[in-house]
């Protein structure tokens, strides 16, 4: 097991034409589930290879607790490592695929030939697998295949996994099922894990610390909690949380804040001191999680927005409903009981504690606890 550690790296692709990754820096500590989130194209994956020692690093360093790997060989770092693509040997069957980390020439005398079979057999039955062990990979189904790179890199026991977006292909039942796997087997061994995913709900559910990534560089590190909680910006507001935050440009006027031009909310006097302290007077966005918008009732006294439903998604228990209030687009999040009908026009009302402050011009979190 070892912690891994990443400073200022950089990396770019077509002749500098591209910045996949900006001075990252991070710390994964020893025996945790670290997930790097972002959407497509943010640098996860690269961050995976830099770490693996497939491509080379531009810039800064790689630490394996306080050992500098940034220039080692692949097979010296003792890292196993599971790619969203496969990479499978399509020649072998799929036994042979789980059991080749172990017959590497670095490992192959560390277990017996019993205890290699035993170990593929027990993987195989843990993911799903086990009646698929002699075909070869053009025979499974992408799904399939996925699960056999996962197991390939969890059948051994090294320094730590990187797993880049491992159950992507997996279809909802067997994903959630998958998270629950991962996160007992990395709990049961305590290796350390860096996980990418651009599902921000899968970063939730499993990291016990995180980084949120944009662009290649890092937006916000910290516990799951922290980051829904507490976003740092704009971006993290709106990429963690399932519907997105609903975000409102406003102004201090007095003692009100006039919320996106419409409505009117008289603040306390500490609040709006803060806010007009830390805005230099250009106005702030206010973000409200769907779920804290809640449906007026006539014998309310906090202020309202009128809104047109626009469309109800069902989930279940529970409803997204688009609205339109004024050519401003919004959604909230509640009993599917509760929910109004398309074409309803209905009043929305929410609790100002519940809210979120940005700065409008750098877009940066306005701590108001």
């Amino acid at each position: 097991m070892a912690k891994i550690t990443l400073k200022n790296l950089s990396k770019q692709y077509k002749g500098g034409h591209v910045q996949a990754l900006r001075d990252l820096s991070l710390e994964c500590a020893d025996g945790k589930f670290f997930c790097l989130l972002g959407p497509a194209g943010a640098g996860k994956t690269t961050t995976i290879k830099l770490i693996a020692g497939n491509e080379a690093v531009d810039h800064g360093s790689i630490f394996l607790d306080d050992k500098d790997v940034t220039n080692l060989e692949p097979k010296d770092r003792d890292i196993a490592v599971a790619y969203e693509t496969y990479a499978l040997y399509p020649q072998i069957t799929v036994r042979e695929n789980l059991r080749f980390p172990l017959d590497a020439p670095l490992r192959k005398n560390e277990y017996t030939n019993e205890a290699k079979n035993a170990r593929v057999v027990e993987i195989a039955n843990m993911l799903g697998i086990g009646e698929l062990l002699e075909r070869l990979p053009r025979q499974l189904s992408g799904g399939q295949r996925q699960r056999v790179a996962l197991g390939r890199a969890l059948v051994r026991k090294p320094k730590a996994y990187l797993l880049d977006e491992p159950i992507a292909h997996l279809d909802a039942k067997l994903r959630h099922r998958m998270r629950g796997e991962l996160k007992r087997i990395q709990m049961d061994l305590g290796i350390t894990t860096l996980y990418t995913t651009p599902d921000q709900l899968e970063a939730l559910s499993l990291a016990d610390y995180m980084a949120v990534i944009n662009n290649g560089s890092i937006e916000q590190l910290g516990t799951p909690d922290e980051i829904y909680n507490q976003p740092a910006n704009v971006f993290v507001a709106r990429f963690v949380g399932d519907p997105p935050m609903n975000m409102f440009e406003s102004q201090l006027d007095g003692d009100d804040l006039v919320i996106a031009g419409l409505l009117r909310y008289k603040i306390p006097a500490n609040l709006k001191n803060l806010l007009a302290s830390r805005s230099n007077g250009s106005g702030v966005t206010v973000g409200i999680r769907p779920k804290d918008l809640e449906l007026a009732t006539t014998i309310m006294d906090a202020p309202v927005f009128e809104a047109s439903v626009e469309h109800v998604q069902v989930l279940g228990e529970t409803s997204v409903v688009s609205m339109v209030m004024d050519s401003i687009e919004l959604r909230m999040k509640l009993a599917t009981q509760q929910a109004p009908g398309k074409g309803e026009n209905v009043g929305l009302t929410f609790d100002i504690k519940k809210c979120h402050f940005f700065d409008i011009q750098t877009e940066r979190r306005i701590d108001t606890a």
